[in-house]
């Protein structure tokens, strides 16, 4: 009787298609990552574009009045800009971005960095803050129509610059005194060239939640928070997308940036 011969893989063979299954699998995965960020960038784009749609209404609505940082009579009764875009935006998922999440962490040594050290946060959430429950967006008269956050507002007033010629009394972002009150569209000589809403990001101190401070997250206001000041404050232009973001400009036109890359004359609503 003929003797039957069997065919196997010899153990080198199996060693050598694993590591090759290896050296593939290290090429392709950082290329999925960066084809899921871009999606995520993309996405994040088209949520700055929506945002600057509401914008636009609400301006259209009320005499082409910007809406302000908030409303409301005191502290305990405040509504912040995102739930007033709400009548428009019927989406509350717009104001966050998907690169985010609700967990804290220690900011880039290499871009922010000096004073008191924070831990960040990129997307708040709806909790209690200061002993009043309160919107991921600082809002704390329910209910709670904008439950995460990662976008703020430029709202450097007057005396907040730090860059020499930006001096106080001469330029702003889309507020008028404080950072509340906003402005009207007239007011707004450059917006093209003007920074209106970017990706932001939270700090805290100590053992302090960050993400729970949707007051904080909501705006810019002061230039050291931007993206090309490293100093650690409580809120910060984010850097998540490429170590860059994306921003939406006065005229409602969105663009990415890179981290650092901005200068003084892109946060003022003034010519320069």
């Amino acid at each position: 009787m003929p003797r039957k011969i069997t065919h196997a893989f010899t153990l080198i063979e199996l060693l050598v298609v694993i590591a090759i299954i290896a050296i593939l699998a290290a090429i392709l995965f950082p290329v999925f990552a960066q084809a899921r960020e871009a999606a995520r960038q993309s996405s994040c784009m088209s949520n700055m574009k929506q945002i600057g749609i509401g914008l636009m209404m609400y301006e259209t609505d009320y005499d082409e009045q910007y809406p302000p940082s908030q409303l409301g009579p005191d502290n305990a009764h405040l509504i912040s800009w995102p739930v007033l875009m709400q009548p428009y935006i019927k989406n509350e998922q717009v104001f966050v971005c998907p690169s985010t999440s609700s967990a804290t962490f220690k900011p880039d040594p290499t871009k922010i960095f000096g004073g008191t050290a924070r831990t960040y946060c990129g997307r708040t959430r709806t909790d209690i803050s200061f002993g009043i429950l309160t919107g991921a967006d600082g809002t704390n008269v329910p209910p709670f129509l904008v439950n995460g956050l990662s976008y703020g507002r430029n709202l450097i007033p007057f005396n907040a610059w730090k860059t020499a010629g930006f001096t106080n009394g001469d330029k702003s972002g889309f507020v008028t005194s404080g950072t509340t009150l906003s402005v009207v569209a007239a007011a707004v000589e450059d917006p093209a060239g003007t920074i209106h809403v970017v990706e932001t990001m939270t700090g805290a101190t100590g053992t302090a939640d960050p993400c729970i401070q949707g007051n904080s997250i909501r705006g810019i206001q002061a230039e050291i928070r931007t993206d090309h000041y490293p100093d650690m404050t409580a809120s910060k232009v984010a850097y998540r997308h490429k170590e860059g973001f994306t921003a939406l400009f006065g005229d409602m036109h969105a663009k990415y940036r890179k981290w650092g890359s901005t200068k003084a004359a892109e946060w003022s609503i003034q010519q320069d």
